[in-house]
């Protein structure tokens, strides 16, 4: 069993809570300064392979030149952190087309983004084309959703059945499409949304090495935090910062454990993780499937919740979950008066307090005294010790990443170049300097992984049983509605569960490096956390433009 002081000192460092644990049984742990330091040094060194691939402006050459830099300066002067009301207002007043939209994004991303942030992977080539037709059925009245006609960015191991390849920022996937869109794109394009390009991730989902690099992949090599030298966060990191930088107005990550909260609360914008299943896994590169989650990435909780309502659905490609609720439009639940009367409780475990950051004390007590100033009753709380035991979680971990890659590259048929997790290692082993810089430990252990579908059921259903009831437990037993920490200090208890959260920008630290509030709850709380949290975002204000100019 591992403690979950074990865990969370290295879930600091803001990698996949499989690579927690498995580090745990290697090194020992340093504290959560030191693993926040080396993850800043390591993503300093900006490592530049041959496997790189260089981001193509080619099929926008033209476009951008018509555009021209005075029209640029103007849509970035009125637009720029602008959120999806204020972007269709803009457009149904005449002043702006979603084709203008979709180049100034595309030119920010070609001189801010290209080479430096690195949180873009690669372009659709055909933005621009879909961009005139969602002007085009404006134009003739038809409207499709509030999506119609948003850029939006999809991490780079969600499949489209496009031009674009599906790569998880892997050297071995370069020139892999996927046979057809996931569910969750499928919905984009039926409400109208653009899918603007694909964002740069740690490499498959942070399931590489013990050693790794957040943000760091063999395809997009280093993604940089766009508020200066500060962890970016993972694996979601692309998505967090290209939102934050303002390349597009809305992002989709994945989560398996931290992995959208993570580079959300350290790229100061809004991240939810789902409740596993209400968002389909369909044609998305999986990490652990019974854990995995996409989730909506957005600089306002407004638009969050509009993105994630919009994609529920009930998916037959994907793993049956009978409670999931149907299609809600969680905008209902924005309050700014929504913090008064609701009782919150800071997790406050010796666990988790004693892997705090230097300032972390003082930033939970400046949240605290926010959150009673907006009405809500705050109180201390602690998990009971359940929540803490978690066993041979990695062994579980590396067999769902085994089966589910390799059912993955199977169900796209001839778009994949390899099959099986052997091919994988074996081409990685062919350059490990290029193709795998930072090792594939962890992908060799799930090669040579060897427990039975029923014994990962069975740690599956242990795990998965106390973080769930504890949680569960405390927000009876203790009369809280929703439970608080920072960034992802949690996210060795709540993903596990399968439970959702929501981060929001909480200020920054003395440094300059955002920090976010984490909000998590029960099973389908989305309404509840989103309640909670743009109440929080309204009283605050706390996000600021990075200055990245």
């Amino acid at each position: 069993m591992k403690s979950l002081r074990t865990i969370l000192t290295v879930v600091f460092s803001f990698a996949v809570v499989a690579a927690v644990i498995l580090y745990t049984q290697i090194k020992k742990i340093a504290s959560s300064n030191n693993q926040s330091k080396k993850q800043v040094d390591k993503q300093e060194k900006d490592i530049k392979t041959t496997a790189k691939r260089p981001l193509d402006f080619s099929a926008f050459e033209s476009d951008l030149n018509k555009l021209g830099d005075q029209r640029y300066k103007e849509i970035e002067k009125s637009l720029i952190e602008s959120d999806i009301k204020s972007i269709q207002k803009s457009i149904e007043s005449g002043n702006l087309t979603y084709e203008e939209l979709v180049l100034f994004y595309i030119k920010r991303i070609k001189e801010i983004d290209n080479n430096r942030l690195n949180t873009v992977l690669q372009l659709n080539p055909d933005a621009v084309v879909v961009a005139r037709e969602m002007d085009e059925k404006k134009n003739n009245g038809e409207k499709l959703s509030d999506l119609h006609g948003i850029p939006v960015l999809l991490k780079d191991n969600i499949g489209t059945g496009d031009k674009l390849t599906n790569t998880a920022g892997a050297k071995v996937l370069e020139d892999s499409s996927c046979d057809r869109d996931a569910y969750i794109v499928k919905k984009l394009r039926e409400a109208g949304a653009i899918i603007l390009g694909k964002t740069n991730l740690s490499e498959w989902a942070n399931f590489m090495s013990i050693d790794s690099s957040n943000g760091y992949s063999a395809l997009g090599g280093q993604t940089h935090n766009p508020y200066g030298n500060y962890d970016v966060g993972g694996s979601s990191s692309g998505s967090g910062a290209g939102v934050s930088a303002n390349f597009a107005p809305l992002a989709i990550g994945t989560e398996t454990a931290g992995s959208i909260i993570s580079p959300s609360s350290q790229n100061s914008v809004v991240g939810i993780k789902p409740t596993v299943g209400l968002w389909s896994r369909d044609r998305i590169i999986p990490l652990a499937i019974d854990l995995d989650t996409a989730g909506p990435i957005a600089r306002t909780v407004e638009d969050a919740a509009m993105l994630l309502g919009e994609l529920v659905g009930e998916d037959e490609n994907d793993i049956v979950t009978s409670d999931v609720p149907e299609k809600e439009d969680y905008t209902t639940y924005l309050d700014k008066n929504g913090l008064q009367g609701m009782s919150i409780g800071i997790v406050t475990n010796k666990e988790v307090t004693s892997s705090y950051r230097n300032d972390d004390s003082d930033i939970i007590n400046k949240i605290k005294e926010e959150l009673i100033n907006l009405g809500a009753d705050v109180k201390n709380v602690e998990l009971d010790d359940k929540a803490f035991r978690i066993d041979e979680h990695v062994d579980m971990m590396a067999y769902e990443y085994k089966t589910g890659v390799e059912e993955y590259l199977n169900a796209i048929g001839d778009n994949a170049p390899v099959k099986t997790i052997k091919e994988i290692t074996g081409f990685n082993k062919r350059d490990l300097d290029s193709r795998a810089y930072y090792g594939q430990y962890f992908i060799e252990k799930a090669r040579d992984i060897n427990i039975t579908e029923d014994e990962n059921t069975k740690i599956l259903s242990h795990n998965r049983s106390n973080t769930g009831s504890a949680i569960d437990e405390a927000l009876e037993n203790d009369k809280v509605d929703v439970l608080i920490s920072l960034n992802n200090y949690l996210s060795g208890i709540y993903p596990i569960a399968g439970y959702p959260a929501i981060t929001v920008p909480a200020g920054y630290r003395d440094s300059g490096e955002p920090i976010g509030l984490t909000i998590t709850s029960t099973k389908f709380s989305e309404g509840l956390l989103i309640k909670a949290a743009y109440a929080y975002e309204q009283g605050t204000k706390h996000r600021i433009q990075p200055n990245i100019k």
